[in-house]
């Protein structure tokens, strides 16, 4: 990694609020950094848009649930769409509507992808390049897989209690994954990434926690927002997370413990 010293996480201990003091100062230091996840929530909302609009069944998000509070937290600096297309909907369709979704799919993964490219190598290399964007996008879809998999934290939180034990199963992994697109953006593997990312965790599982806890809710005020929150969550929260995860890499750093740059 190449920065000024002034620019990184000096701090003795790496804890929620002088993370996001640090987040807060470097962005508004350098504003262009916003750049690429307002770009990247603009081309969801359009998304958005178009899935709810076409003829293909689509989840539709949004909104505030008066007893509830959600963490829309997917593990990586993204912007939060309102739509979500299941893919048991695209079973039986004729080739250009299955074309369709499934493009628009590959779209707004690739749009969040180049975005935490971007914004992550311009913040540990000093610069903003695409070298790493075939392994980034290779994880970004893999949590999203798995997401969809195992369920999401909303429908844990809608279980009550029964969903207690799954629900911390669930926060522990995001834990642990926590440093992962960072190491990709860094030159990992995304097998590499997530085989490292406990080592480069460990001792600051809570603060992690924290972080996870405050942009999930973060997203999911700003995402209820009508019609803008997609572009809201891209704006303002994708960027912190980003910040955030170079900032564990730059208190690594300062501990002795460092990151190999990245690799085009």
């Amino acid at each position: 990694m190449s920065r000024t010293e002034s620019s990184g996480y000096d701090r003795r201990t790496w804890s929620v609020a002088p993370v996001l003091s640090t987040a807060a100062g470097r962005l508004r230091r350098n504003p262009t950094l916003f750049v690429p996840f307002a770009l990247a929530g603009f081309v969801l909302s359009v998304i958005d848009v178009l899935r709810s609009r076409d003829p293909i069944p689509t989840l539709v998000s949004g909104g505030l649930d008066k007893a509830t509070v959600y963490l829309e937290f997917v593990g990586y600096p993204t912007a939060t769409s309102q739509t979500v297309l299941p893919f048991e909907a695209l079973v039986g369709l004729k080739p250009q509507y299955f074309a369709w979704g499934l493009g628009l799919y590959v779209l707004s993964m690739l749009a969040i992808a180049v975005a935490g490219v971007l914004t992550l190598t311009a913040l540990l290399d000093g610069e903003a390049h695409l070298g790493p964007l075939p392994s980034y996008l290779g994880l970004v879809v893999g949590f999203d897989l798995a997401a969809r998999l195992l369920g999401s934290i909303a429908f844990l939180q809608g279980m009550g209690l029964w969903g207690v034990i799954p629900l911390a199963l669930v926060l522990f992994v995001l834990v642990w994954l926590f440093p992962a697109p960072g190491l990709v953006a860094a030159g990992a593997s995304p097998l590499t990434a997530i085989r490292q990312s406990g080592v480069w965790i460990r001792g600051d599982r809570w603060p992690a926690l924290g972080l996870i806890i405050i942009l999930g809710i973060g997203a999911w005020l700003l995402g209820s927002v009508p019609v803008a929150g997609t572009f809201l969550t891209g704006v303002l929260v994708a960027p912190v997370h980003a910040v955030a995860l170079v900032s564990l890499f730059e208190y690594r750093r300062n501990s002795e413990l460092i990151v190999g740059p990245s690799k085009p």
